[in-house]
């Protein structure tokens, strides 16, 4: 019999008109049924109902770029001097908030020991309480490259091939990159390339070849133009994405995962620790130029038809903790010209096409995951509103 959410007003995740007076017939862990409460089929009127009438009720939200491991407070050289049980526990309490506020799906493209496997298999098994996750191991670069304190360093294209490897033979269902330099490496040049386009196709080849896809950080146009001759599917960050690699992207089916509120961080909103404020002055001029250099790259990305994801990077650096951070990242999303409904969008149905599980999660349709997100105010009046949580809801289950 299940149960059925009805008198909400629902934001599907396809883009279309909000329909009011919804009704959302949940059985098991699936939506069997959706449409006007009006038209409700019998089967669903024998179930249990939950009046949220008032209420706006979307999917959760995917975050397609998170480093899950890592609290986005501390220096990552703090946490790798951290015992690893620590690291383990705090990750615990991450994925619990993550999910409490509204994100019911993540891809970590980063993690640490392989701490973020041991994460999967206990949500999946109901010892704890997280996201559905897609994870890529540890991060592949170059020796000395981005993050290569947390990298499986690797040069050459048999190397990276072998790096690769290790990567999903530890249950990765990803593979990343690190194709340029980076601003959480101190001293890098985020425009540098650092792989060839040999050791770029070497590791596609291999993921591909394994039913896998790769992504890439990727700052410099140089790095992107390297990742698109290479087979790279999705481009993280892309910050100086220009004409000619726009349409390489549009040419490969090439997705740019955005990720704005790391380049743009939240100085305001909590008190910074003296580590956070002193990565806020180290990268203060690069905040500046990103924060305008991100509003035309969106803008071309749009002009050209690139397809759209967004992540948080949440973790990733001192200044991206994991609060309420995905919605900011769509707050930001407004904040560069896009509607409600599109930044929404990009955040469930787009997120959900490029974790390759879009016929699983990311709209609200019958026979997906009831993955549910319910709010007490309208989101497309105020984007602000998705941290106006009444309930999120996994598999059917209020969480």
């Amino acid at each position: 019999m299940g149960l059925v959410l009805t008198g909400a007003t629902l934001i599907d995740g396809n883009g279309g008109a909000p329909l009011p007076n919804a009704a959302v017939h949940i059985k098991g862990e699936r939506i069997v049924w959706v449409g006007s409460a009006a038209d409700l089929p019998l089967p669903a009127q024998a179930a249990d109902q939950v009046d949220v009438s008032g209420k706006w009720l979307m999917p959760g939200l995917i975050d397609a770029h998170i480093h899950i491991c890592y609290n986005g407070s501390d220096s990552v050289f703090t946490l790798l001097e951290k015992h690893r049980d620590d690291l383990v526990l705090e990750a615990v309490d991450i994925c619990e908030r993550t999910l409490s506020q509204g994100v019911t799906t993540i891809r970590d493209v980063g993690g640490e020991q392989y701490i973020e496997m041991s994460l999967r298999n206990a949500i999946d098994r109901g010892f704890i309480r997280g996201p559905r996750m897609k994870l890529s191991g540890r991060v592949i670069s170059m020796t000395g490259g981005h993050a290569h304190f947390i990298a499986r360093e690797a040069d050459g294209p048999d190397e990276m091939r072998k790096a690769a490897r290790e990567q999903i033979k530890a249950g990765a269902d990803l593979v990343k990159l690190m194709a340029t330099g980076g601003s959480a490496t101190p001293g890098q040049d985020i425009h540098a390339s650092q792989l060839t386009v040999e050791e770029i196709a070497a590791v596609t080849e291999v993921a591909h070849m394994m039913g896998r896809h790769v992504a890439a950080h990727c700052h410099g146009t140089g790095g992107i133009r390297n990742c698109m001759l290479g087979g790279v599917d999705t481009i993280e960050h892309g910050t100086y994405l220009d004409e000619e690699t726009a349409d390489m992207m549009v040419a490969n089916g090439a997705a740019l995962v955005l990720t704005v509120g790391v380049g743009n961080p939240d100085l305001e909103s909590y008190p910074l620790t003296p580590v956070q404020q002193a990565d806020a002055e180290r990268r203060k001029p690069m905040i500046e130029q990103g924060v305008q250099q991100i509003r035309k790259t969106i803008a071309l990305a749009r002009s050209k038809g690139v397809f759209i994801g967004c992540g948080t990077d949440a973790g990733g650096n001192p200044l991206a903790p994991h609060q309420f951070a995905m919605a900011r990242e769509l707050e930001l999303l407004v904040e560069n010209d896009l509607t409600a409904m599109e930044a929404i969008s990009i955040g469930t149905r787009n997120n959900a096409k490029i974790l390759r599980w879009e016929d699983e999660i990311g709209t609200v349709e019958a026979g997906k995951y009831a993955d549910l997100l319910l709010l007490d105010a309208d989101p497309l009046v105020d984007i602000r509103n998705l941290r106006q949580i009444a309930a999120v809801y996994k598999g059917g289950e209020e969480v």
